[in-house]
């Protein structure tokens, strides 16, 4: 009796590792082109196995970005959480976020709404929070920032990120419009990290929330 009920758990198990495993391919290499049916052909699961563990698209893309998260983001940030150096904790913070989100930019792009990724960035921004406002007590981050500023600011580099060769054609007349510029996201977060130091910065406006009648 216990081997006949263990046995369909270590199946499941498999199964969904499979799924995972190729899910992760699937949609990094095809984005929102990939279908499930060929995630389960990749897996050499049935669609109907794959639908018993994962109700749709998007819990399984959501689940695939939680392994990145587990496997890339949470250990950067447990590291920074506890770094003596708070400046490097907060450049930590960014090229970790920077990092897999050109990795998985495909499955980002394969998910239907971004607000399936709301549980993952508010675990990663209340980490980032806490590491801001130990590098300001250290004197290292501006005072005049707030920790609502950290999405915006981390958005706009994913914007470069994405933008790529596409800002290059669209403005230049150069390059591809097909995005995707390798590292060169690097250079605009370190024009981000310099305007992060209290050195020759110049007073921001305040921080209004959108929903704020002023």
């Amino acid at each position: 009796m216990s081997s006949t009920t263990r046995r369909p758990r270590a199946d499941a198990v498999r199964n969904i590792e499979k799924i995972l495993v190729a899910a992760r391919a699937v949609f990094s290499e095809r984005g929102a082109r990939a279908q499930l049916g060929e995630v389960a052909a990749a897996a050499g699961v049935s669609e109907a196995t794959l639908y018993r563990h994962f109700a749709g698209r998007e819990e399984l893309i959501l689940e695939v970005l939680r392994r990145r998260f587990a496997e890339d983001v949470a250990p950067v940030a447990a590291l920074a959480l506890q770094r003596a150096d708070p400046w490097q904790a907060m450049v930590d913070m960014l090229e970790v976020v920077l990092e897999v989100a050109e990795r998985e930019q495909h499955t980002f792009a394969a998910a239907l709404s971004p607000d399936i990724f709301a549980e993952l960035a508010v675990r990663y921004f209340e980490d980032f929070g806490t590491v801001l406002r130990r590098a300001q007590e250290a004197g290292v981050v501006r005072a005049d920032l707030v920790a609502a500023d950290l999405p915006r600011l981390t958005t706009m580099l994913i914007a470069a990120q994405r933008l790529g060769g596409a800002a290059d054609a669209m403005f230049l007349g150069m390059g591809s419009a097909g995005g995707g510029s390798g590292n060169g996201w690097r250079r605009y977060l370190a024009l981000l990290l310099d305007a992060m130091r209290p050195a020759a910065a110049t007073a921001l406006p305040p921080f209004v929330l959108p929903s704020d009648p002023r």
